[in-house]
Parts: structure tokens; C-alpha cells; sequence
């Protein structure tokens, strides 16, 4: 009998043990705490971001930027939005990432900078036929009213070069009526990019052969970049530089199809 009792002492003992241990907190790593979804912005700008006839999203900067997060096991959702709406809520919102965005002076320290994707490169373009327009600098350029989009790294740089909205600027919301626009005499310049004018001419996009680029603009050529919102979670940011490094040989930054 004594040592019945005995041995369900005994157990009670072990069963209160194994329910303290139970319930014993042990800090949670890193990799255990829940990460929050990220947010990715960007808008439809070939070559870098297309919209395929079924929905899908890619491009020379999408694909870059999709590899990266499946090499982070980042749980994410890209969102495509107008240039100037996606860049305003990349600058406020937290855990909220952009792509591709132009790396530049002004701009340096308003994100966090993750990883290059592309090299761009900005020209200011004419009609053929208006060969009265020539420019040969930036001063030049004040000469003559030029199509730009708002929020994009090419308009910044014209209104810190001293140009005027509505004197020798026009701002868009978007660029895909910019060679129309000057068609029908409503500006003399448009500001695009090389890679996205070789774009349209593989579309044959209404117009496209009738203009032709006549001023490079040198500050412009730089590197295309995915970023982060200043707020957004260290823990993340880490993430995504470690899988940056581990993809940096496959990110060659001349990009092409």
C-alpha cells in the first residue's frame, strides 16, 4: 500500500515538472517571429515592368525583384499603381518597398537602398520633322516646352534646373501620351528613356518612328534600384541584403530580354 502511494506521488511530481517546462517561456529568434507582408510598389514602364495580354507582370526589373524575394522567403504582394501615387505612399507607408526607382542626390536619404537592377538612361526627343529645335544644353532646353511625368527622377531634375510647370513644362500623370502630345504641336520635347522608347519601336506604337532623340541628358544615367520605405522592419532589410548578395552574380546591371 505505502508503496502504491509512493509511486503516485511520484507521478504527480513528474506531471507537474513536465507542465512547468511546459509552460516555460523561451525567447522567440529572429526567425521565429512573424514578419509582416510587404507591400511592393511600381508602375507599367517597359522593358522594366510589362503587363502581360493574361495579367502577369514582368520585366527586366520585375523579374530581379521577384527572384529576390523568393530567395528572402518574404511573404509580399506587388501592387502596380501611377508613378506619383506609388512613389508619395513608398516615402509614408511602413514596410513598403518601390521599384524602379532612380537613384539620385535628392532622393538618398528618403529610402532604405536595397539592391541596383538596372541602368537607365534619359534623353530629351523631337519630332524628325521640327528641325528648328535643336539643343545642345539644358539651357538650351528652356527654350521649348517639354512633356515630363510627375513623381519620376527625369522631372525633379528639370524643376531643379530652374524649369517652370505650365511655362517650359507640362506634368502628366502618365507618359503614354507623350508622343502624341507632341504629334499635335502640344509640346516640342519629351523627356523618356532609351530602353522604353526601344520598347514601343518593338510594338510599333502609333507615331514611334516619327521621333528621334536629339539631347542626352548626362546626371540621369544612373542605376534603377528596388527601395524601401524608411520605416520599414530591420529584421526585413536584413533579409533582403542577405538575399541580395547571395543573387549578386546573376544581377548584371546592363540588363536585356
Amino acid at each position: 500500500m505505502k508503496t502504491s502511494i509512493i509511486n503516485i506521488f511520484h507521478t504527480i511530481c513528474i506531471l507537474l515538472c513536465v507542465g512547468s517546462f511546459a509552460h516555460e517561456k523561451k525567447p522567440l529568434t529572429s526567425e521565429q517571429i512573424k514578419l509582416p507582408k510587404l507591400i511592393v510598389l511600381s508602375e507599367v514602364y517597359p522593358p522594366y515592368q510589362v503587363v502581360s495580354k493574361e495579367g502577369e507582370l514582368y520585366g527586366w526589373s520585375t523579374d530581379k525583384v521577384k527572384a529576390l524575394m523568393t530567395q528572402a522567403r518574404i511573404d509580399h504582394k506587388i501592387d502596380i499603381l501611377p508613378w506619383a501615387r506609388a512613389y508619395q505612399l513608398a516615402l509614408i507607408k511602413k514596410n513598403t518597398l518601390i521599384y524602379s526607382l532612380l537613384r539620385t542626390d535628392s532622393r538618398e536619404d528618403l529610402f532604405h537602398w536595397i539592391a541596383p537592377l538596372c541602368t537607365v538612361d534619359f534623353s530629351l526627343y523631337r519630332l524628325k520633322s521640327n528641325t528648328y529645335i535643336e539643343v545642345n544644353s539644358m539651357i538650351d532646353a528652356k527654350k521649348y516646352l517639354i512633356a515630363a511625368q510627375k513623381g519620376q527622377a527625369s522631372t525633379e531634375y528639370l524643376l531643379s534646373m530652374g524649369f517652370e510647370d505650365e511655362k517650359n513644362l507640362s506634368v502628366s500623370y502618365h507618359n503614354d501620351n507623350f508622343i502624341q502630345m507632341l504629334v499635335h504641336g502640344r509640346v516640342e520635347l519629351i523627356i523618356l528613356s532609351t530602353s522604353y522608347v526601344q520598347s514601343l519601336k518593338s510594338k510599333n506604337v502609333l507615331n514611334i518612328n516619327e521621333i528621334e532623340a536629339i539631347y542626352s541628358i548626362e546626371y540621369l544615367r544612373k542605376s534603377l534600384y528596388l527601395a524601401a520605405s524608411l520605416n520599414t522592419s530591420p529584421v526585413m532589410l536584413k533579409k533582403l541584403q542577405k538575399a541580395y548578395d547571395e543573387l549578386l552574380p546573376q544581377f548584371d546591371s546592363a540588363c536585356h530580354d
